[in-house]
């Protein structure tokens, strides 16, 4: 697998998974890429090239979400990220303290918030991709950042 770096391609939203079968056997495959490559906590099916509606996340423990949606989002804030198909590009994006997921996979609603501010953030971060927006389109009226110096500094978010 490798990784989409062509915002363009990234433009697209996914088509849904059929089965959760499928997602976790694609989900399966994204956790192992993350672990194989240390410099991600997050990522989204289409970053590489896999058209379906399948993201991971893996700040505090893996998790697989199939056909993920926001329903629920609470409190605004700014959050500087960074994405694994943009290298060395950091901006501070509009994001949400608490949200509220559904996912095929997940028998309950699945809530993030505060606590875990970072999971919160990449969960929304990798949703955004299946949706077929990148953190540039959530880019808050902050400055961008690009200085590789900065890596010790910023949270990958995906």
């Amino acid at each position: 697998m490798k990784i989409i770096t062509d915002k363009k391609k990234l433009d697209k939203p996914c088509e849904p998974c059929t089965s959760i079968k499928e997602g976790l056997k694609i989900g399966n495959k994204l956790l192992k890429y993350l672990k194989e490559h240390e410099n991600g906590v997050g990522l989204a099916a289409n970053q590489v090239g896999i058209n379906k509606r399948v993201c991971v996340v893996n700040v505090d423990k893996p998790m697989i979400l199939v056909n993920p949606k926001i329903i629920g989002k609470f409190k605004k804030i700014q959050f500087l990220e960074a994405c694994l198909s943009f290298p060395g590009s950091y901006i501070v994006t509009d994001r949400y303290e608490n949200i509220a997921v559904n996912a095929d996979n997940h028998e309950r609603t699945l809530i993030f918030g505060a606590e875990n501010l970072l999971k919160t953030v990449c969960v929304q971060h990798e949703i955004d991709h299946l949706n077929g927006f990148t953190m540039f389109d959530r880019q808050s009226k902050g400055e961008r950042y690009g200085d590789q110096q900065q890596k010790s500094e910023r949270f990958d978010t995906n």
